[in-house]
């Protein structure tokens, strides 16, 4: 019966989504987050007039690609979040480290990349608790900030992560980075919509590739931070990370509760 009640309320959802359009889903959106975002909203982007932008990376620590966007970001001499998988950041502690020593910020995306959208919030606080106490000893730092994987959570799963004192990040701009574009469509996509304050997800690895046994998808992601970076650069925009962006702003948060999981894409 739940499980009926929950489809119900997604094809009412939908509909409504299809009934308003795109203006009235930004202007229901719009006050929506204005009555209920300072209680129940996620982090989407800061409101400011400064020339900073946070661009996040999901997924790692990889030991392919991980170093080479550090790399990256030490040649341009900035600084970024990284919303890791607890069972990736295990695998190569040193990677974690080298993040905290570099300036970087260590976030979490979970104890691995499996939704907790139906999981009870008692069931996702004493995940989320596990997890965040695992990461923060890995990294010798405090961890605060956490991502849902795939973007999906419920006010259960919300509710569970705030019990922790983990705050809920989303994002403003979407890389798509995960969805087949080359390393100069992607950076270019994201260079012309950014603009101060935004928060960019991307990725620093692909959850779901036993890194043993499967080869890296074709897509250069040190290469693409590399464009983009360099890119933002040019219209006078620098990468900070997601805390020093809200030290500087306006917080601007989302009501985000969204099931969501791609059925072919473990972003």
């Amino acid at each position: 019966m739940r499980q009926d009640a929950m489809s119900n309320a997604t094809g009412v959802v939908e509909s409504m989504r299809r009934i308003l359009g795109p203006r009235g889903r930004r202007a229901a959106r719009h006050t929506v987050d204005a009555l209920a975002g300072p209680w129940l909203g996620s982090i989407r982007r800061v409101r400011t007039n400064l020339p900073y932008v946070a661009v996040t990376f999901d997924d790692g620590p990889d030991r392919t690609w991980t170093p080479q966007v550090l790399d990256v970001l030490t040649d341009r001499a900035c600084h970024a979040t990284f919303f890791m998988l607890v069972c990736n950041a295990r695998r190569h502690p040193e990677l974690v480290r080298r993040m905290v020593a570099e300036g970087h910020e260590v976030a979490l995306h979970g104890a691995d990349h499996r939704s907790l959208a139906h999981l009870s919030r008692q069931a996702v606080r004493a995940r989320l608790e596990l997890a965040a106490s695992e990461l923060a000893a890995i990294a010798g730092a405090p961890v605060r900030l956490f991502r849902p994987p795939f973007g999906a959570q419920t006010l259960r799963s919300y509710l569970g992560t705030r019990d922790v004192g983990l705050d809920c990040v989303v994002w403003d701009l979407d890389s798509l980075d995960w969805c087949g574009g080359s390393e100069r469509e992607v950076a270019d996509s994201v260079i012309t919509q950014a603009t101060e304050g935004t928060i960019v997800l991307a990725h620093d690895g692909r959850a779901g590739i036993d890194e043993g046994a499967s080869p890296h998808p074709p897509f250069d992601r040190a290469r693409m931070t590399e464009l983009l970076i360099g890119g933002l650069a040019r219209r006078g925009l620098r990468n900070i990370t997601v805390s020093d962006l809200l030290a500087i702003g306006d917080v601007r948060r989302t009501v985000w509760f969204s099931h969501y999981t791609p059925p072919e894409h473990d972003r």
